[in-house]
Order: structure tokens, then C-alpha cells, then sequence
């Protein structure tokens, strides 16, 4: 018995203000350039309050899911 594969779920793209886009990016450079893992977290846990602000209510963003939207935004740069 086979099952068949799901389709991957669409997602809305997010509606982010420009001054908002850019300091998330602010935040992912002082990420990249902070030592301290302890600042780093303080630093991904700001950007993620602030992508919380912007996206759906009820929607989840781990903290790792940050720090990988930063290391993958970093490689594409």
C-alpha cells in the first residue's frame, strides 16, 4: 500500500516594511561578526521579535530557524 506524497504547503510571502527588512539585515551582520554566543542569541532573538511582529498571529519561529535564515542568507551574499 503506497501513499501518496503530499504537495508542499504554499506559503503567503511575508509583508515586510523596508526600514524593518533593513535592520534585520543590520542584525544578521552584528550576528556574523559577534563572538559571544551569548550575544549571538540576544541578537537572533531581537530579529526574531521582530519577524514575529510581521507575520501571521499564531505563528511559530524557533530561534534556530533564525540563526539558519542567517547562515543562509550569508552563504547567498
Amino acid at each position: 500500500m503506497s501513499r501518496k506524497p503530499t504537495p508542499p504547503l504554499s506559503r503567503k510571502p511575508l509583508e515586510i516594511p523596508p526600514e524593518v527588512a533593513r535592520q534585520f539585515i543590520a542584525e544578521m551582520q552584528a550576528y556574523h561578526a559577534e563572538y559571544d554566543v551569548t550575544r549571538r542569541e540576544e541578537i537572533a532573538a531581537r530579529a526574531r521579535h521582530m519577524l514575529l511582529e510581521h507575520m501571521p498571529k499564531g505563528s511559530k519561529l524557533r530561534l534556530t530557524e533564525v540563526q539558519e535564515l542567517f547562515d543562509q542568507m550569508r552563504k547567498q551574499s
